[in-house]
């Protein structure tokens, strides 16, 4: 199998978010990049937990994070018709709690942490909702757990939600990223800090693109 780098998985997440923004806004009849779409979220959630456990100030690494959602929401509201918080919200509340889950070691203190994260991500209306609490802490555990036993772990925890709602149905192509991570050389690659101008970035020229087409 190839080999790759953080770098490089950040620009396979990036990509398939493209893809996914392409398909609502632009061609909403081709399915198939909706489907690679759904690998996006659980590649950055990856990301998110690789970051947080090694970067060296993770205030500034969560101000970065929360500073560009912020930015990028009156931008995400208008061209997605959504008042409902972007994704770099839920991705930094999945930050607050990998950070507290790591503070408060035992079992019990963590379950009520992911649970409260998973109640607030409800509540705010964050994108993912408990599915993006349970796929950040998932991503956090590749390294404690052997890789068949998380591999096990992802795919049930993704039938188990087609089960409960078939709205996640489409989500189930999710468990393909959770092969890719394993993918991972252990290198960080180039640095990718140009994400945070790409996320809101990429919403504009696809809302503009989205807007002339239906002027005309």
């Amino acid at each position: 199998m190839i080999k790759v780098s953080a770098f490089s998985i950040k620009i396979l997440a990036a990509l398939f978010m493209l893809m996914d923004h392409v398909c609502y806004l632009l061609m909403p009849e081709l399915l198939t990049l909706h489907f690679f779409g759904r690998l996006s979220f659980p590649l950055f959630a990856w990301l998110l937990a690789k970051g947080e456990k090694h970067t060296q100030n993770v205030y500034r690494y969560g101000s970065r994070l929360l500073i560009t959602a912020i930015i990028s929401q009156p931008i995400y509201t208008v061209v997605f018709q959504s008042l409902s918080p972007n994704i770099l919200f839920t991705l930094f509340l999945g930050l607050v709690m990998l950070r507290l889950v790591k503070r408060y070691p035992q079992l019990w203190q963590q379950l009520i942490i992911t649970g409260l994260c998973a109640a607030a991500a409800v509540g705010l209306g964050f994108e993912y909702g408990v599915y993006g609490i349970g796929v950040i802490l998932l991503m956090s555990l590749t390294e404690k757990l052997k890789p068949l036993v998380w591999l096990l772990c992802w795919c049930i925890f993704h039938f188990i939600l087609v089960i409960l709602s078939m709205h996640y149905i489409f989500q189930v192509w999710a468990i393909f990223a959770g092969f890719i991570v394993f993918q991972f050389n252990g290198k960080q690659g180039s640095r990718a800090r140009w994400f945070y101008v790409f996320y809101p970035a990429h919403i504009i020229i696809l809302g503009m693109i989205n807007y002339f087409i239906k002027s005309r």
